[in-house]
């Protein structure tokens, strides 16, 4: 069974990143302002859009995750 990839985010909880599909971040100009934005693709083919705080929040640990597998 992989290990666990926990992401605390500010105002949505406690994501298990193991069982996404597919993440993907890029900023997005909506409301007059650029905001910074993660989608992502569970395995059981539900989506979920985090914003601001929270997606760089999720950024921050897969770039741990990543940088640690390097």
């Amino acid at each position: 069974m992989p290990q666990s990839i926990l992401c605390q985010t500010p105002t949505r909880g406690l994501l298990n990143l193991t069982h996404a599909r597919q993440i993907r971040f890029c900023d997005l100009y909506i409301q007059m302002s650029w905001r910074f934005v993660c989608f992502i693709t569970w395995k059981n083919g539900d989506e979920q859009t985090f914003d601001g705080k929270d997606a760089r929040a999720i950024a921050q640990t897969v770039n741990k995750i990543t940088q640690s597998k390097s």
